[in-house]
């Protein structure tokens, strides 16, 4: 059986103690995919295995596509490899096109032989595809500087391969740089094309209804996201986000070991940044992004990118969190309210009572009163808990919330 890092992190660093282990535990509870999941559990494309098991906190996921097999940590994981296998699908209906195709012999060149230029003279073959001298000349300082931390390469910033990547990610709705290796190759070979054959993506591509512009969906200022996204190479995001850290007074250090973090992709740091800006006034910002900058795996990496998303929604609707604070007893800071109490605000999909949950829960409990943190405790999910976890959480003097938005 695959072993799922979320629940290992989660598990890390728990304190032990005689209350936690006097509970009824419980084992984290399995799902049959089709009732779970209904029409999403297949596609043209793909299928979820049954069972689908859960780790006390996600439920982990395998997915059986053409490409192999692949997984993913927790339902938010999971809505994302299904969009991005449905991008790969109209790629792959894009390349068999005659639209498609006679693009390509409008530029002069056939397929086969677009592929042979690129190979034999790359710089050549592509020349005047780059538009916009100011964002070029930005995106060239911006290159020179970051040379270490570039997910483009130097070839493909010249050549337009890079833009027009960002632009056909942007047409599909998916992260230009993303880790599903099916998708990012796809992405790679028809944004040569598309650069090579000088190629109008919106014209040339079949679009998905709905996906044009939403690499950025669910946070308040997605379509500045999606346009910034667009129209910057990794480089430039690198800058921007580094400054909006500055300004924000988050720690340099931490802030640049948070973008160095390969786990995250540009679009991910981005977004994490701009959900820093949206807390309005957090204080101890550092706690948080000091253990985001720790990843140490893309579902790790994946699953605090959307708390950080959670909790600047929270806080725009709510605003009463005041600062982060760190118990021992979790690898994830929690929040400080107005009312001098405490809210955990998570992307669980189903908390169980098991043995690290039982710890942890204890292990907060504990913390938040030798800390004088006296007033409500709210854990804040955007699932469910079981009946067993539920009645636990109310011993221990915690208020559940769930189905919360994300």
């Amino acid at each position: 059986m695959r072993a799922f890092p979320i629940a290992s992190a989660l598990a890390a660093l728990v304190l032990t103690s005689a209350s936690a282990w006097a509970a009824t535990l419980e084992q984290p509870p399995s799902f049959e995919a089709g009732k779970l999941l209904g029409g999403a559990a297949q596609g043209p494309d793909y299928r979820i295995a049954s069972p689908v098991t859960s780790d006390g906190y996600l439920r982990n996921y395998t997915i059986v596509t053409p490409y192999g097999t692949f997984y993913a940590s927790g339902d938010s994981m999971l809505r994302m490899r299904i969009k991005e296998l449905n991008a790969l699908k109209a790629l792959n209906k894009t390349a068999s096109s005659q639209s498609f195709a006679q693009a390509i012999l409008k530029a002069g060149l056939s397929p086969v032989e677009y592929a042979a230029h690129l190979v034999t003279n790359p710089v050549g073959t592509v020349k005047n595809t780059l538009n916009g001298i100011g964002q070029t000349v930005s995106g060239i300082a911006s290159g020179i500087k970051h040379t270490d931390d570039q997910h483009d390469s130097a070839l493909a910033s010249i050549s337009g391969q890079a833009q027009q990547k960002r632009l056909i990610a942007y047409q599909y709705g998916v992260d230009p740089y993303t880790d599903f290796k099916p998708l990012a190759d796809k992405l790679d070979s028809m944004a040569n094309a598309a650069a090579a054959g000088k190629l109008v993506v919106s014209v040339a591509f079949i679009a998905i209804p709905g996906a044009a512009g939403t690499i950025v969906s669910n946070v308040s200022t997605a379509n500045d996201l999606n346009d910034v996204i667009r129209d910057s190479s990794p480089a430039q995001l690198i800058d921007l986000n580094e400054a909006k850290l500055a300004k924000l007074g988050v720690n340099r250090k931490l802030a640049k070991r948070l973008i160095r973090n390969r786990y995250y992709t540009p679009v991910d740091i981005t977004v994490m940044v701009d959900a820093l800006e949206r807390m309005n006034g957090v204080g101890n910002l550092d706690v948080l992004v000091g253990r985001a900058a720790t990843a140490t795996g893309r579902d790790v990496a994946y699953f605090i990118r959307k708390r950080f998303e959670m909790i600047a929604a929270y806080q725009q609707q709510h605003h009463d969190l005041t600062a982060f604070v760190h118990f021992s007893a979790v690898p994830f800071p929690l929040t400080r309210t107005a009312a001098g109490g405490l809210i955990g605000i998570f992307p669980f999909d189903i908390v169980s009572w098991t043995a690290d949950t039982s710890r942890a829960v204890s292990g907060i409990t504990g913390g938040a009163r030798s800390g004088g943190i006296k007033g409500p405790k709210v854990l804040y999910i955007t699932g469910t808990a079981t009946p067993l976890a539920r009645k636990e959480l109310k011993r221990l003097g915690w208020t559940l919330e769930e189905r919360a938005p994300l």
